[in-house]
């Protein structure tokens, strides 16, 4: 790809701001117009803020111009914000009609406008034609339902530009636009290791501070949050899982059941939606996961049961985890039996030894993903991302000498909702008590 040589105006911007960009970011900064849609992969200490607002800076110091700053959450989205606040606002105290920086909304007496978003709040993505997004921990987000749902429609009008920036965090959407960036005409696509930053890391991937990062880091880890590769890190629970073999075009059918999976979760609850149908010369069951409501913050059990009746399936089941039924001080019921009330559906647990067991959930699951015999029984459809996220990123503690460790997978508070919920589904609807699993530790 030819790379241009800095616009004049940039050029011009830079240096009154005596900004010097490293090599790593120059590649943002050099791109022709016409790679429109841009997906760059960083190393920790890379400099991804900087580069952005700078690009973001560029752009708002130009007459009518709108761009938007969207992060996972708004604290986020501040950390680039702050920077065109203090460049713009603070050092230079260019006039403007509106400022607040608690708010992240600037509007300048020429017209452009700068504002930083959060993707906790999708409805906040809707607005007037943009001629910058900047999507910053894109690997932090539901990517391509933001993207594709809220941002894109924003940047037609105008031919706008969307910069995707984050460190990778496995083989997520912002992965799949890596791929998908590399082969379409207005994408482009590279990877910036944390090296490239010179201001950082003087003697390149030879400095100490990264020599020390890497002999505390496994190999993975390292290739991943410095060398800003993807890679599927060591310690995947499921790791015969992939999108190849278990992903695919499994739509609804409305001449099956449908049953609901749920995980309460604590404020970002998890619900799958299967079928089952069997397959084969030996009719042997299949599992269907056809819709999913994951990775949705701070929903309330109201709030969970109206998404779940928007969907206006006919659920034949429900399937839940135990600790639903617990009592909370402040209602004076369990989670599952405000789920009843206001559904009708009671939630079906399973409460024996090894139903209870992760690890033999987990076996249970593995057995349908997988069986001994290379045989796939759990299909998910391509719609379901947020499940499939989960199952990538589900993953045990890294073992250090010496430590007891339950083998029990790591609770992030994000990914792990999905897995719970997946097993819960599983265990519900084929229970295990009449099966043989070792309940073991690591």
């Amino acid at each position: 790809m030819k790379i241009d040589k800095l616009e004049s105006y940039k050029t011009k911007w830079f240096e009154f701001l005596d900004y010097t960009p490293h090599a790593g970011q120059m590649k943002i900064h050099q791109l022709p117009k016409d790679k429109r849609m841009i997906v760059a992969s960083c190393g920790r200490r890379w400099g991804k803020s900087m580069a952005a607002a700078k690009e973001a800076e560029t752009l708002v110091t130009q007459a009518n111009k709108n761009v938007w700053i969207v992060a996972p959450t708004y604290s986020t989205s501040e950390r680039i914000f702050r920077i065109v606040y203090d460049d713009l606002i603070i050092k230079h105290n260019l006039p403007t009609r509106r400022k607040s920086l608690n708010e992240q909304y600037i509007e300048f007496e020429w017209g452009s406008i700068i504002e930083g978003k959060s993707a906790e709040h999708p409805e906040s993505l809707i607005g007037a034609g943009n001629d910058l997004v900047i999507i910053d921990e894109a690997s932090k987000m539901n990517l391509k339902k933001i993207f594709e749902m809220y941002l894109r429609p924003t940047l037609s009008d105008r031919k706008g530009r969307c910069i995707m920036i984050s460190t990778p965090e496995g083989y997520d959407g912002f992965y799949e636009y890596y791929l998908y960036a590399q082969k379409a005409d207005m994408w482009a696509a590279f990877n910036s290791p944390s090296w490239e930053n010179k201001f950082a890391f003087p003697k390149g991937k030879d400095d100490p501070d990264l020599i020390e990062m890497k002999a505390s880091m496994t190999k993975e880890v390292f290739d991943q949050e410095i060398g800003a590769e993807f890679t599927s890190l060591s310690g995947r629970v499921y790791d015969d899982f992939t999108r190849r073999t278990h992903v695919g075009n499994f739509p609804y059918n409305s001449m099956l059941p449908v049953f609901l999976a749920l995980d309460f979760g604590y404020r970002m609850p998890a619900a799958l939606f299967f079928q089952v149908a069997r397959l084969g010369d030996k009719g042997e069951e299949h599992i269907f996961i056809v819709d999913e409501i994951i990775h949705e913050k701070n929903l309330k059990i109201s709030d969970l049961v109206a998404a779940i009746k928007k969907k206006n399936y006919r659920i034949a089941r429900v399937y839940g985890d135990p600790a639903g039924y617990q009592m909370q001080s402040s209602v004076g019921m369990g989670e599952a039996d405000i789920f009843r009330q206001l559904t009708g559906l009671p939630v079906i647990t399973r409460r024996d030894k090894l139903s209870r067991s992760i690890q033999s959930g987990i076996s249970h699951v593995r057995q349908f993903m997988m069986s001994a015999e290379g045989k796939i029984r759990l299909h998910i459809d391509k719609s379901c991302i947020g499940i499939v996220e989960d199952i990538e990123s589900y993953r045990y503690p890294e073992h250090k000498e010496g430590s007891n460790l339950k083998n029990e997978p790591l609770k992030d508070g994000y990914h792990d909702h999905g897995c719970d919920c997946l097993r819960y589904g599983i265990i519900g609807k084929f229970p295990i008590r009449n099966q043989k699993y070792k309940v073991s530790s690591r």
